[in-house]
């Protein structure tokens, strides 16, 4: 399992006490709540980046530094890789920030179609290395399988980008086990982690697919996407004529006051207390939602209100 270990973070400018844990087996440390960057920009027309984007993007990139986050997650179609590009300018504005965090990006989707080729991976990784401003990334993740791409090829980009000193270390995103094990295969090296959409509104990672149960087994970290459900779950958005999700936010509301927290971060703290060691990607450029989100992290849910949050999710019994 992941290395978890209670430590005083050392982003940055900041005071703030965040768990940390390895990526993967034995990678490096980073704080158990990250940031996922694909609403940096604030827009997702790359050409649409101005003076106000930046600046708020600069702001929120600090208020994350502040609150202990250390790991930053890309792709290269955020923004139309408008997301990778401000991301630059918030490098620039905090002079050293990139020795002490962790930058992950990922490549392969397309415009209707996605893309795992050798080529195309060399290609798409020069871009975003340029468009971030740095020299490698520390994690390089395929965004989605590509059926038309035999995953050796795939790998062997891959095993050559590692080579190269490009990229540190290698993960997958939306892989379902199988997909993981043909990949693999070919790697000269541990897949890392698996980035995947789970939260209190989806369920299957958990207990149907097997997605977590492969994670524990071969030791990759599951980073976890749309962990509030695109804000459902912070009850920032209405789910009147949702029986279910009614009952599920009547669970939170009730356990939130319980923990002295925000809806918000029991869920995400209903995510960190799995033993996956599962990263929750806050997808926000608003410093409040970000300090929030981090806020979770200091919650230790009982057995008994997590299977509550579980039960009241599934909207019926457990088996």
């Amino acid at each position: 399992m992941p290395n978890l270990q209670m430590v005083k973070d050392s982003a940055i400018g900041t005071t703030a006490s965040l768990s940390q844990q390895t990526v993967g087996a034995d990678g490096p440390r980073v704080a158990r709540v990250a940031l996922g960057c694909m609403g940096l920009a604030g827009t997702g027309n790359p050409n649409e980046v101005g003076p106000e984007h930046i600046r708020r993007a600069v702001e929120s990139f600090e208020a994350a530094l502040e609150a202990g986050i250390t790991l930053y997650d890309h792709a290269d179609i955020y923004g139309g890789g408008g997301c990778e590009s401000i991301f630059k300018e918030c490098l620039k504005a905090v002079p050293g920030a990139r020795e002490r965090i962790y930058i992950a990006t990922k490549c392969g989707i397309r415009p209707a179609h996605y893309n795992l080729t050798a080529d195309y991976i060399h290609g798409a990784l020069d871009r975003s290395l340029a468009r971030l401003g740095v020299d490698y990334v520390d994690l390089y993740q395929m965004h989605r399988p590509d059926p038309l791409t035999h995953p050796a090829e795939t790998a062997r980009a891959l095993n050559e980008i590692v080579r190269q000193g490009k990229v540190r270390s290698i993960g997958v995103s939306n892989y379902y086990p199988e997909q993981v094990r043909a990949l693999q295969r070919y790697l000269d090296m541990p897949i890392r982690s698996n980035q995947i959409a789970i939260s209190l509104r989806r369920l299957e990672p958990i207990y149907d697919d097997g997605t977590l149960d492969q994670c524990m087994a071969m030791q990759m970290t599951p980073l976890a996407y749309s962990p509030l459900a695109k804000g459902v779950l912070s009850g920032r958005r209405d789910v009147s004529g949702d029986p279910v999700l009614e009952g599920l936010l009547q669970e939170l509301k009730a356990q939130s006051e319980k923990y002295n927290s925000t809806r918000g971060q029991l869920a995400i703290a209903w995510l960190l207390a799995h033993p996956a060691g599962i990263i929750p990607l806050v997808g926000s450029n608003k410093p409040e939602h970000i300090r929030e989100a981090a806020g979770a992290d200091r919650i230790e849910l009982s057995r008994e209100d997590w299977y509550r949050l579980w039960i009241a999710a599934r909207g019926k019994n457990i088996p």
